[in-house]
């Protein structure tokens, strides 16, 4: 019997990036690309639909990041393998991966061979640390208090639009609410976070790799 492919979803906002993995996966024998996405505000949706054995997930999305992307993702479809692939080597990154349900974690400079590599063993249930990435950051797991936790997911796709420089209105027709109900998201996650203007929510945003500076 003919051993089932193993189906890959990718997702990441450069097109370009999205296209040459689909290639190189898609001449691999044992592989099969599913589906792409540059939004993350689509990607779960998607992934849910597309049913992946494994998602690849770049941290910098618009819409929604990859971190609260995978942290979703995971908790509706527990049997999707998330390997984050991201231009972040930093450990705070690789912990907030794993806390939000990431089974693999690798950085851009990886070769092909090591990417393949990754998507075999996130496969099969196991976890993968990109070489370089020491086994010490298990250890951290769990053992932060950031407020950034107590969130909810809508929450945080409003703080990620408004740091992006969306205006309420413009949040709202991106996830199809309300304006005032924008404006009462935005109001609840700035007191659970102590934050009280806009420079700060920013700034915030940028230094939890939310969104990036140009």
């Amino acid at each position: 019997m003919t051993e089932q492919a193993t189906r890959v979803y990718l997702a990441d906002d450069h097109t370009v990036v999205r296209q040459a993995l689909a290639e190189m996966i898609a001449r691999e024998p044992g592989f099969v690309v599913v589906g792409q996405c540059g939004d993350g505000l689509k990607v779960i949706e998607e992934v849910v639909a597309a049913e992946p054995d494994v998602l690849v997930l770049d941290i910098s999305m618009p819409g929604l990041n990859g971190l609260d992307t995978c942290r979703e993702v995971t908790r509706k479809r527990p049997d999707v393998g998330v390997l984050i692939l991201s231009m972040h080597d930093d450990e705070e990154f690789v912990v907030r991966a794993l806390e939000n349900g990431a089974s693999g974690y690798l950085v851009k400079e990886a070769d092909n061979d090591q990417l393949l590599e990754a998507l075999r063993v996130v496969a099969r249930g196991e976890l993968y640390l990109a070489p370089g990435i020491p086994r010490s950051v298990l250890r951290r797991l769990g053992n932060r208090n950031d407020p950034y936790e107590r969130l909810t997911m809508r929450e945080r796709q409003v703080l990620q639009l408004i740091a992006e420089g969306r205006t309420n209105r413009e949040a709202a027709e991106a996830l199809g609410l309300a304006v005032k109900t924008i404006d009462t998201h935005r109001t609840r996650l700035m007191r659970k976070l102590g934050i009280h203007d806009q420079t700060s929510l920013v700034k915030f945003a940028i230094r939890k790799g939310i969104v990036q500076l140009d």
